[in-house]
Formats: structure tokens, C-alpha cells, sequence
């Protein structure tokens, strides 16, 4: 099911709730199936601590705009498959959601240098004179370190200094290139808004939400012969839930493995 999803988010922008249903209902059914066969509720306990940490941070990235209605629903289907005997350990809801930070964190670093790099022409306009430079020495750092400086102090230099060179290069990339014209007859709920048409009278016909547009609002913008709009488009995170989820059912969670060993 996430793999589907994320072809889809890839596609789409957005998730069909057919696929976070089957994910919900199926594992649901798999952790009350699992209680059933070995006659044991212990699977069931963690249920809650799971639904309030995976739903609940979802649902709060909802609110402030950075993950979209089919996240949060398929986070409620992991919340259900992610309910280990043991909290503590790296197969758990905990080790999962630390892996999300983590793993996703990177999916959408790296994603979003790339989609920098494949609008680079775009992106030219908006470089200031100190930014070509900038990477440039940001390139040579990492070089230069990686080959001259011992191990494993180059590796603290090289990730310090590829984190200060990613931090500008992804601030340009979401203030400039996250942004395009797309048809109100395209538009679906969710979809967000960067800036709201006016009415006749120059009001806002809708407003600017965190959480996206409503199919209202949608209808309304197409009662008032609004043709186009500019909306926000973010980079796909289901692939990184995707990502996330296959290193904790094939690894594990790295840190709490190296927590343990220390």
C-alpha cells in the first residue's frame, strides 16, 4: 500500500483515500487477527501510545501546513501495524518514528537539493552574488576535508559543512521554485494556496490555509470564474514514510542499535 501511494504522490500530488483505507481497516484487522491466533491482547496494549505519537505528530505537521490529509491517514494505518510487544524495541512505533525523522528528514534534504539542481535555470535568477561563490568554497570544504584532514574529524567538517551549504540551497529552492500555475478545474482538496484571487471588490475570495483547500472552496473559485491560480507544491513525503518504514522492518532503528551498544 505505501508503495502504491508513493507512485501516486509522485504522480498526483496527492493520496487516493481508497489505499489509506485498505492500509487502516487491513491492519487493524492483521493486529486483532494476530491477538485472536495467540489468544493474547498484549499486541493491543501499545495501540494507544502508538496512535497518539505516529496520528498525533502527523496530524500536528497537518496543521502547520507541511504534510498533506493522505500522510495523516496513513500514519493512522502504521500506528495500527507498528504496535510491538516491546516499546523499546527497534522494530517498535517508537524506533519507526525516529527512523521517520530521521530517514525522511534526509529523503526530503537530498530530494529537494535534487529538484534544485534539475531547475537550476530557474533557480539562477534568484541567486544572490554571494551564493555561487558560497557553494563553490561550501564543495571545496568537503573535498579538501575528506581527502587532507584525519579521520574521523573530516567526517564531522564534511556533514557540517554539506548541512550549512544545504540549509541556503533549500531555502532558495522552497522560497523561489515551490510554487506553479495550475487550472481551479485541476485543483483538489488539499491543494494549497500561495496566494488567494480577489473578488470585484478586491477581497480575497477564499483565504490562505495551512490545511489546504476544501472542495467549497474549490467550487466557490469556480462560481467566480477564476481560471488559474498559484499554488504550493512541497516534495512528495510518502516516498520518505516509505523509506522510513522498509529500514525499520529490514534494520531496525540504527540509533536505538547504537544507543543499546553504548
Amino acid at each position: 500500500m505505501l508503495l502504491i501511494a508513493s507512485i501516486q504522490d509522485f504522480r498526483k500530488r496527492e493520496v487516493p483515500d481508497s489505499i489509506s483505507y485498505i492500509l487502516i481497516v487491513g491492519t487493524l484487522l492483521l493486529s486483532f487477527t494476530y491477538s485472536i491466533a495467540y489468544n493474547t491482547i498484549s499486541n493491543l496494549i501499545y495501540i494507544p501510545l502508538s496512535i497518539l505519537l505516529l496520528f498525533g505528530f502527523s496530524y500536528f505537521m497537518y496543521l502547520l501546513g507541511q504534510w498533506g490529509g493522505g500522510d495523516v491517514k496513513l500514519m493512522l494505518g502504521l500506528s495500527f501495524a507498528f504496535t510491538s510487544l516491546n516499546i523499546f524495541s527497534d522494530k517498535s512505533f517508537i524506533a519507526l518514528f525516529i527512523n521517520i525523522l530521521l530517514f525522511g528528514g534526509i529523503y526530503g534534504l537530498i530530494g529537494t537539493i535534487i529538484f534544485g539542481i534539475i531547475k537550476i535555470n530557474k533557480l539562477r535568477k534568484y541567486l544572490k552574488k554571494y551564493d555561487a561563490p558560497f557553494f563553490i568554497a561550501s564543495a571545496a570544504i568537503i573535498i579538501l576535508s575528506v581527502i587532507l584532514v584525519p579521520f574521523p574529524i573530516n567526517v564531522f567538517i564534511a556533514v557540517g559543512m554539506f548541512m550549512i551549504f544545504s540549509i541556503r540551497f533549500v531555502f532558495l529552492v522552497a522560497n523561489n521554485l515551490m510554487y506553479i500555475q495550475e487550472k481551479v478545474s485541476k485543483l483538489t482538496q488539499g491543494d494549497w494556496l500561495a496566494e488567494s484571487p480577489k473578488d470585484e471588490n478586491g477581497k480575497k475570495i477564499i483565504p490562505e490555509r495551512n490545511t489546504g483547500l476544501t472542495n467549497t472552496d474549490i467550487q466557490k473559485l469556480k462560481e467566480k470564474g477564476i481560471k488559474e491560480v498559484i499554488i504550493k507544491i512541497g516534495l512528495p513525503f510518502v516516498p520518505g514514510i516509505f523509506f522510513a518504514v522498509l529500514i525499520t522492518v529490514l534494520l531496525g532503528n540504527p540509533f536505538l542499535q547504537l544507543f543499546s551498544v553504548l
